[in-house]
């Protein structure tokens, strides 16, 4: 196949204070991978190639590593606090799950939306019922990993029954999708007994799984795990006896955690994924980003629907930056899009194959609008973050996955 460049700016983080961009640039894109990307001129003298001039600014494709895609169709429903809203609206909705035609369907919107948006891979916690999950990773669009939650008892029973009780449950589950893309989910402390707790980490560490749960999201939940578990020193105690924290753990949302509860995060190397809009929504509180940043716990953005209210990256990053800002802390425009990007991938494994515009990556890229006036790229990030939710959703002009062009379809 022959190579085509596409040229426009080009805009690629490389950490959260570095951006590296160019006012012409050139993406040289062949078989799926990027061959090349930097000033056009530059590009062009590697070889022939068909040229595509795009009329916006390129960047990579967003990253989305916590989201619930059974939640989509109730998102912005919300109550005051996070665990009336799991029995008010979310376990009732995920019920619906058990009906594969209306699982497949929904997993059909899903996707749409998500890389109408400009999500180009993400980490999605699907409901108990196995056959939603794979339903999920046949009709997924892009590079995402999936896993049923882990519900043995705190839920309709409808729920419970339906779940994973055990490891051998769990290993016919995920044999069919595997750890590249399957992740092992436990919803929360709430829902398991510590020994499918421990059992769950084992499994994880045996087949080089990945595992993803909630920590500390508001007090009320946080109450009632240490009712729970009175044996447990905190919260994420209660994860880490059971042998669920390390490098390959993402732990959505982290707000109320003690000192000792952030040094032993720091310590296992686990991942967190900053849920801004999402907290905002249920009021659950702030990520302390000062402690983060001190500790040098790794972090990417995530949009957490349906607690949060859009799956756009764009409007995830517009919550960031106004959230943490409007309690003096200093954010950037060049860290919220590493953090929705080469952050995200990096958190699933992915920082060497996919997250940037490099040569050797898949080709992976959104096309946005570019903003009136001169090569301003921090202002240009700044202004892409500028609007209304739904205008957000659908402000990338185009998405490319693997060099294929996605929604809107080419005219």
């Amino acid at each position: 196949m022959s190579a085509v460049v596409y040229r426009a700016p080009l805009l690629t983080p490389r950490s959260a204070d570095r951006l590296d961009a160019w006012a012409d640039g050139g993406l040289r894109v062949r078989d799926g991978r990027i061959e090349a990307a930097g000033d056009f001129d530059a590009v062009m003298v590697l070889g022939e190639a068909a040229v595509e001039s795009l009329d916006g600014v390129l960047v990579p494709g967003f990253a989305d590593v916590h989201i619930h895609w059974v939640q989509f169709p109730v998102r912005g429903a919300f109550e005051e606090e996070l665990m009336p809203w799991l029995r008010e609206y979310i376990w009732p909705e995920e019920m619906r799950y058990a009906d594969q035609d209306f699982a497949r369907a929904a997993a059909q919107r899903f996707f749409a939306a998500t890389v109408r948006a400009g999500t180009v891979m993400g980490m999605s916690y699907s409901s108990v019922h196995a056959a939603a999950t794979h339903i999920a990773d046949e009709a997924r669009v892009g590079d995402w990993m999936v896993g049923d939650v882990v519900m043995e008892h705190g839920a309709p029973e409808a729920l419970t029954r339906a779940s994973v009780h055990d490891a051998a449950e769990l290993n016919a589950r995920a044999a069919g999708i595997g750890p590249d893309r399957y992740v092992v989910t436990p919803r929360f402390a709430l829902n398991c007994t510590p020994a499918l707790m421990a059992a769950l980490g084992d499994f994880a560490r045996a087949g080089g799984y990945r595992v993803q749960t909630h920590l500390s999201e508001s007090p009320g939940e946080i109450r009632e795990v240490l009712r729970e578990f009175p044996d447990a020193e905190d919260y994420t105690d209660v994860y880490d006896r059971a042998g669920l924290l390390g490098p390959r753990s993402v732990l959505g949302h982290c707000i109320h955690l003690s000192p000792r509860e952030w040094s032993v995060l720091r310590a296992r190397g686990s991942w967190i994924a900053h849920c801004p809009s999402s907290n905002e929504a249920l009021d659950s509180g702030r990520m302390d980003l000062d402690t983060v940043r001190r500790l040098d716990i790794p972090y990417a953005l995530a949009s957490d629907v349906g607690a949060g209210s859009s799956h756009s990256l764009l409007h995830v990053m517009q919550r960031f930056l106004e959230i943490h800002r409007a309690a003096g802390v200093e954010v950037s425009a060049t860290e919220a899009l590493y953090r929705a990007t080469l952050a995200g991938a990096e958190c699933m494994g992915r920082g060497a194959v996919a997250g940037s515009l490099d040569a050797g990556k898949r080709a992976d890229f959104v096309l946005l609008p570019r903003p009136a006036g001169g090569f301003l790229p921090e202002a240009w990030i700044e202004e892409w973050t500028r609007g209304a939710m739904a205008e957000l959703e659908t402000r990338p002009l185009a998405t490319w996955i693997a060099g294929e062009r996605h929604a809107p379809p080419a005219t």
